[in-house]
């Protein structure tokens, strides 16, 4: 537009702490040269210090690189004369339109945390309702139905909160605990326990999912906990958790499983120092980056 008026400078919005500490009217315009907003402010410096304005990450969403805010200097009486008439000539496409809400940013590493907890309420094979037994085509127990439960929590610096796991969950978590960029969500696993602990970081915590990977040995002791199990929610997520944690060093006790297992092994050197989750257990999603 060539009636623009004669700006005495321009920096970009990731340039924008360079902007002077004077009032004037700025000029909000995008790569095309297409103006986008009007604005003024008695001092240009403070109006868009950090990312105080109200538009900014309306603006920053296009491009720190790409966004450019022009400006003319006045003295502070002509501001509001002057900002309404470039207003009422140039027409900006925002200034007269809602400043949009975005949703804030999930932690990546809650969001994680979030869809291990979802995989432990649910089945292997969600669609499989059935088993054949003997020939016989009949219901799975309900036992059966999810992989995993929360069987408490135990002090070592910080909490630990044990997720007892069956039906193959050890190959999700090792798969996230692989990934590129998910594998700094875990802590390094003590090598006797290697395979069968994951430690993911929750910050407030430690989350340590222990998976039964032997039926034998899984089968019982779900079995032997699920009516004392009651739904409970944590980081948003609904799940199963034992209502008393003696429970599962009861149910390790009774096991016939004779074959060595690690993840045996683990619960039975921390069932006793194990504790009820309590109900106001809080994991903080702004803190969990």
């Amino acid at each position: 537009m060539t009636d623009f008026p004669i700006f005495v400078g321009q920096v970009t919005l990731r340039q924008r702490h360079q902007l002077p500490d004077n009032p004037g009217i700025y000029f909000v315009i995008d790569e095309r040269d297409q103006l986008l907003y009007i604005g003024q402010a008695k001092s240009l410096k403070s109006r868009w210090s950090g990312g105080i304005h109200h538009r900014y990450k309306q603006f920053s969403r296009k491009g720190l690189d790409k966004i450019v805010i022009r400006y003319i200097l006045t003295s502070v009486s002509e501001l509001d004369r002057l900002e309404q008439e470039y207003i009422d000539r140039f027409k900006p496409l925002l200034n007269y339109s809602k400043v949009k809400q975005y949703l804030p940013k999930t932690s990546p590493r809650f969001s994680e945390l979030q869809r291990l907890l979802k995989l432990t309420s649910k089945p292997l094979f969600p669609s499989v309702l059935y088993k054949s037994k003997e020939g016989e085509t009949i219901p799975r127990e309900a036992w059966s139905l999810f992989r995993g439960f929360v069987a408490g929590v135990y002090q070592e610096n910080q909490p630990h909160i044990i997720v007892v796991c069956q039906q193959n969950m050890g190959s999700i978590l090792w798969k996230s605990s692989s990934d590129r960029t998910k594998k700094r969500f875990y802590m390094e696993t003590d090598s006797k326990y290697l395979s069968v602990c994951y430690l993911f970081d929750a910050r407030q915590a430690i989350l340590v999912f222990v998976e039964l990977f032997d039926p034998d040995l899984a089968e019982p002791i779900f079995k032997e906990v699920y009516p004392n199990l009651v739904d409970f929610q944590i980081a948003g997520v609904m799940v199963k958790k034992l209502i008393n944690p003696n429970l599962l060093m009861s149910a390790l006790q009774k096991s016939t499983f004779k074959r060595g297992s690690a993840a045996q092994d683990y619960l039975l050197s921390i069932c006793g120092n194990l504790q009820t989750l309590p109900a106001d257990i809080n994991l903080n999603q702004q803190i969990m980056w």
